[in-house]
């Protein structure tokens, strides 16, 4: 959990994970409107990361803390939408193959 935890608290981390999902969700899911509906899942989550990773460390919570819950979802989601962008690009190249 430390690993994780650490990835999301940067900014490449979070958005290295968030394009994980988004490519995993573009591969999986072959409708364009069940796709991005599923994308909602990466910021929903990033929040109740914040909730938890602020409810477990109050000693580092400042004036600016709300921010987190408005600029954190930003970066899983923006690589979200480049994995599921990536994701579908791929699966259309492949599945011509098969």
């Amino acid at each position: 959990m430390v690993l994780i935890e650490k990835l999301l608290l940067s900014i490449e981390g979070a958005f290295a994970i968030g394009a994980a999902a988004g490519l995993l969700i573009g591969i999986l899911l072959p409708r364009q409107k069940l796709g991005c509906a599923a994308l909602l899942v990466v910021p929903i989550t990033m929040i109740f990361f914040i909730s938890w990773w602020q409810a477990q460390h109050p000693e580092n919570l400042r004036s600016t803390s709300a921010l987190d819950f408005l600029f954190g979802p930003l970066w899983p989601s923006l690589g979200a939408v480049v994995g599921y962008y990536t994701g579908k690009w791929l699966r259309s190249r492949f599945a011509n193959r098969i």
